[in-house]
């Protein structure tokens, strides 16, 4: 898909020029948290149906996405297009998956025509469903008051809230792989992995996209699997002068990167050296998250070249119970296609 050099003008366009001002970015997230009972859903859907919870949720629960709106917000097109293409693996979990936004139900309704959208996407005019919840975006004015902070919230078959995903600013978010991930720790990737040659041990790499709207957090993954009688040093053994298992991506104004994530390791007893030191020694997954950065400056290399190339590497030390190897480093390296930002406008929104 090309991605347009006349795409970046619309966040600078009449209705929408705050998205990229800096007051937007880094707002507290004050919803209700996990553990509590979620709010009672009573909203009418893109087709005029009436929703509740019942009708919503899947045997497993629900996944429910607030976004902004359909009509004006690009990125939040962009990511309900892409829970679209996620919802049979939250089904196959038995979850199913619903949007709310303070849209008409005529402005879903034309959005869902236009992108073949077939989940639940929820009216909530007056903003109840989003004020009950706690996630109303206060400093929102005019035409766009009574938007919420965008993010997923997952909930029980019971109606409990069990986790939310929430992202600082709205331009980044969660797709809906990465969420999958986050919940159930499953591998459903859109693409195999790719093995890379590394001594002593199996090394794997993968995201969970390979195609996102600008601004879209997808998740790197790099799989450690030692071999037999063979441990990486984890974080925590550099204070014995240990080389530990770390993944580091390289900066690039292109993009933005989350710290890396580590698993716990395991403690191993070493009675040569009469010292215990974190280690892997089984399949380990390290991974951290990237967004394509979002401006004038960007958007017109992304129009050129729609292909995020991410670079970066993996260091680690691996030893046996006999000898230590010298240090690793793999060059690692992800790409990712970028989609043009949905800029048309809900005919609806300007009938009303």
């Amino acid at each position: 898909m090309t991605f347009k050099s006349a795409s970046w003008p619309l966040l600078l366009m009449s209705g929408i020029t705050f998205a990229l001002l800096p007051s937007a970015l880094g707002q507290q997230i004050i919803g209700l948290q996990p553990g509590v009972k979620a709010p009672e859903i009573a909203l009418v859907d893109q087709a005029g149906k009436p929703q509740s919870f019942d009708t919503l949720a899947g045997q497993n629960g629900l996944l429910l996405l607030f976004f902004r709106s359909a009509d004006w917000c690009p990125f939040c097109k962009g990511q309900l297009v892409d829970l679209e293409g996620a919802q049979k693996l939250f089904a196959a979990k038995g979850i199913k998956v619903a949007g709310v936004s303070y849209d008409s139900p005529q402005v879903l309704a034309e959005f869902s025509r236009r992108k073949s959208i077939t989940y639940p996407l929820l009216s909530d005019t007056g903003s109840k469903l989003i004020d009950a919840f706690g996630i109303r975006n206060v400093e929102a004015t005019g035409t766009q008051a009574g938007i919420p902070v965008p993010g997923y919230y997952l909930i029980d078959k019971q109606g409990v809230i069990k986790k939310q995903f929430f992202e600082d600013g709205y331009i980044n978010r969660l797709t809906a792989n990465n969420v999958y991930q986050n919940i159930f720790g499953d591998v459903a990737l859109p693409q195999p992995l790719r093995s890379l040659p590394s001594p002593h041990v199996v090394l794997t790499t993968m995201q969970s996209d390979k195609e996102v709207t600008p601004g879209e957090l997808v998740r790197l993954v790099v799989t450690i699997t030692p071999d037999r009688d063979t441990h990486v040093y984890a974080r925590g053994a550099e204070r014995d002068h240990y080389i530990v298992a770390s993944l580091t991506l390289d900066p690039s104004n292109l993009y933005s990167v989350r710290p890396t994530e580590y698993p716990k390791p395991e403690m191993m007893h070493f009675p040569e050296s009469n010292e215990t030191e974190p280690v892997y020694t089984s399949k380990t997954t390290l991974d951290t998250s990237v967004a394509a950065t979002v401006n004038k400056e960007t958007l017109a290399i992304f129009a050129k070249d729609p292909s995020l190339h991410v670079t970066g590497s993996l260091e680690y030390q691996a030893c046996t119970s006999k000898v230590c190897f010298p240090r690793v480093k793999v060059p690692l390296s992800w790409t990712i296609q970028l989609k043009e930002l949905d800029r048309v406008r809900a005919v609806a929104a300007k009938v009303n």
